[in-house]
Formats: structure tokens, sequence, C-alpha cells
């Protein structure tokens, strides 16, 4: 059946592939498929078009009135207006929060059915009379059933719309004017799943209220003739000289570069840095705000990674160190999505072992054998005892600087060995800020 929308041409292969997608996460979501092409290929264009249009209903054919309401309801609905906000000109919101308003929409209407099946069983004997009108009831019923399921469903996706965003610009990053190659529409069943965790929600929740974290990355870079242009500067070097000065009649030219003052391009050569190391301390004392304030704090400094184009790592730690995650500079969006998943489903419990969590980072960056000085955050708020000599010593080894960052208490040995050491007392985002500028 052909759909409901006005100027959108069905057969055009790049809009059945665009509700393909739909139709192909539906499936790997619920193992099944029950909506045709047409209806996804109307739900994006709904939410992706500033301004879509919907045919009279004389010219909707027969059988598609379902089709029908699902579309004006999402142009007529108070809820569904601002969850078009999320997804006008987004290609990936559309696509994904399409995709979880069709699946919400299956799963409301089959709730309905049951409790409509689970009704009809506890009437058993009616007249032939009483059976058309209730026939005549259920049809109206079944419409408005139909409504309401839509409305629910458009509620229940605008609830997630907001962490859904919140993925994309993990992913993709907060600074306007930017852009990037990464694709996302590849990974919207693993979105849409990590979407529904509370961790997660609150994680990039803290996230979004944290400052630019752009604005504080500290790449180091070198003036250099042959290196990526950077702005404008003056100066004598003709090798750099921008092509408006030749505009100058000649003799004004040879004036300004005997003055040192022809314009000329800036050209930077940026200088590699050594990997992220993060040690976060998941010991039973870490609960609460603890273990939550250190993840957020672990998701920001991964932004500054790749701001930076350093590679990050993370380990989690209590008694014993747990398994290293690594996530290169070009990390594609499934490799950056299962390093969120890991981090957000990490659980607090067990002892504290911070000597030895200190000499496995330093174990781990001696096999990377990185040339640029490294360095090892350590967030914890463990008050034991460290084997100072042993853990300097293998600092010192593979050159890398100890941040220490400390949650509500006190450690006088970590203090002497950390190059900086930062003291957390109300775990809020301008802390968080504070970390990344280290």
């Amino acid at each position: 059946m052909p759909g409901v929308l006005k100027h959108i041409d069905y057969q055009d292969p790049f809009t059945r592939y665009k509700g393909q997608k739909i139709l192909d996460n539906l499936k790997k979501l619920r193992n099944r498929s029950e909506i045709p092409l047409d209806l996804a290929i109307d739900v994006y264009y709904t939410f992706y078009l500033p301004f879509p249009r919907i045919n009279e209903i004389p010219q909707i054919s027969m059988g598609n009135e379902k089709h029908y309401k699902i579309i004006k309801a999402i142009l007529t609905d108070n809820d569904a207006k601002k969850l078009r906000l999320y997804t006008v000109a987004d290609s990936f919101a559309s696509v994904t929060l399409g995709t979880l308003f069709l699946m919400n929409v299956l799963e409301e209407l089959e709730n309905d059915r049951e409790k409509t099946l689970s009704q009809s069983r506890g009437k058993n004997r009616s007249s032939s009379k009483e059976k058309s009108e209730n026939n005549e009831e259920n049809e109206g019923d079944e419409d408005k059933n139909i409504e309401n399921s839509i409305k629910k469903a458009i509620k229940r996706t605008l609830e997630n719309a907001e962490t859904v965003k919140n993925v994309e610009h993990f992913v993709y990053g907060y600074k306007a004017g930017v852009g990037h190659v990464l694709n996302l529409e590849d990974d919207v069943t693993t979105v849409i799943k990590l979407v529904k965790n509370t961790d997660i929600k609150n994680l990039l929740t803290i996230l979004t209220k944290v400052p630019d974290v752009t604005a504080v990355v500290k790449r180091k870079r070198m003036v250099y003739q042959r290196g990526e242009i950077e702005g404008y500067t003056r100066g004598s070097d003709v090798e750099r000289i921008v092509y408006t000065e030749f505009a100058y009649p000649q003799l004004y030219l040879y004036i300004k570069l005997a003055d040192d003052n022809l314009l000329l391009f800036e050209k930077v050569m940026y200088m590699s840095m050594g990997p992220i190391y993060l040690l976060i301390d998941k010991s039973g004392s870490m609960d609460g705000n603890k273990i939550l304030w250190a993840k957020a704090t672990a998701l920001a400094l991964f932004m500054k990674s790749r701001a930076e184009h350093r590679s990050f790592y993370i380990r989690f730690f209590d008694s014993e160190p747990y398994e290293l995650f690594r996530i290169k500079p070009n990390a594609k969006p499934s490799e950056v999505m299962k390093l969120i998943e890991y981090i957000a489903m990490v659980k607090n419990g067990g002892g504290t072992d911070i000597s030895k969590a200190l000499i496995t980072a330093c174990n781990d960056i001696a096999k990377l054998r990185s040339k640029e000085l490294s360095e090892v955050i350590l967030i914890t708020d463990g008050e034991d005892r460290i084997a100072r000599s042993l853990v300097k010593k293998a600092l010192q080894h593979v050159k890398t600087r100890l941040i220490t960052v400390m949650i509500m208490g006190e450690n006088e040995d970590l203090r002497n060995i950390s190059g900086e050491y930062f003291k957390v007392i109300k775990l809020s985002e301008k802390d968080i800020l504070s970390v990344i500028k280290a």
C-alpha cells in the first residue's frame, strides 16, 4: 500500500533505504517485523522533515486507516511536537526514535489486545441483539484503543529522546562547526538498548552539565612551515605568504617584506601525546554518588582523549585489577558504545589494593611502548597504605605522571608520589572539569 505523506516518492531507492533501516532495527529488537515498509518510510520522514504534509482522508486507500492515524498523531499530538524537536533534519535521531516509537506502538497494541481478550472471555453468553450491539461498541472501543496506544507510545519515546541525543553528542562531539566521519545509524539497536539503562541515563545527564570539555584540551604544537594552517600572522616568511598580498603594487610588497609585516598563513604541526590511562576504584566504599561521579569523569576524560587524539585506557579495580578496556582515537561508533556500556555496567564492591592497581597500570603502559609521556589518573577514596618506593620506581621506569583524584578522603602516600593531587568534596561538574584540566 502507498504511504500517506505528500510529495514522497515511495519507489525511490534512498527513500526505501531509510524505511528499511527502521524495519531492520525492529527485526533485531523484536525478532520479527510486522510493520509495512511504507509505514516505516512515513514515520522516518514525519520525524525528519521540517514541514511534512499528510494526504486528505479521501485519498487514503482502504486498509490504510491505522497507518493514517499513526502519522496524523505524530503531526498533531503535543508530545509528538516536542519529540520532533529532537529529530528534524537529523537522520540518526529520526531512524532511532522512529524505530523506538514503532516498537512502543506494537507493544502498546499487544497490551491492549491482551486486555480485550481477557474481558471478552468473561462475557460468554449474550443474545444475538446484544452481540450486534457489542460489536458496534467494540469497533468504537478499538478506535479509541488505537489512539490511546499511539499517544502512550509517543510519550514513552519522548522519555528517551534526550538520552538518545546525549549519546549522539557524546559520540560525535559537542563542539559546533566541526564535522565528523562517524555514522551511528549502523548502531541504532545498541543505542536503543543503552538508553533504556538507568545508569547510562544518569551518567549522560551529568556529562551534559559539564562545561565544554574541548575548550580545555592541551594539544602540543610547534610552528612548522609545512604544517596545518591554523590562522594568520605577520612576518617575512614568503613561503607562507597569503595570496591576497600579491594584489598590492610590487614596491609596496617589498616595503611590507622589509618591515616584517607580510600577512602570512600560521602553520603548525601537532605533537603526539601518550595515552590517558584511567584507574577507577570500585571497592565497597565507592558507593552511591561516588561511583557515579567517577564514571561520569571517566566519560569526560574519554572525550578529552579524543579531542587530543590520544588513546584511552580504563581499568577498574578493588582488591584485584579488572579487565583493561582500550580504545583508539579513531574508534568506530560501535566501540564507543561498548565503552559506555562497559563503564555503566560496573558495580561497586570488594576491598582495595591501590599499589597492585598502579603497578598493573605501569606494566600495561610498558607493553604499549609509547615514547611519549603518559598519564595515569587514579580515582579513589581509599586510605590504605601504598608501597611508595615500588610504585614510584614503576612510574619513573615507564615515564608516567600520576594524577590522583581523592574522593572525600586523604592519602598522604598518594600525595607524595603524585604529580598532581586533587581532593574532591562536592562531587560536582566543576570538579570533573578541574580533573580534565590536569
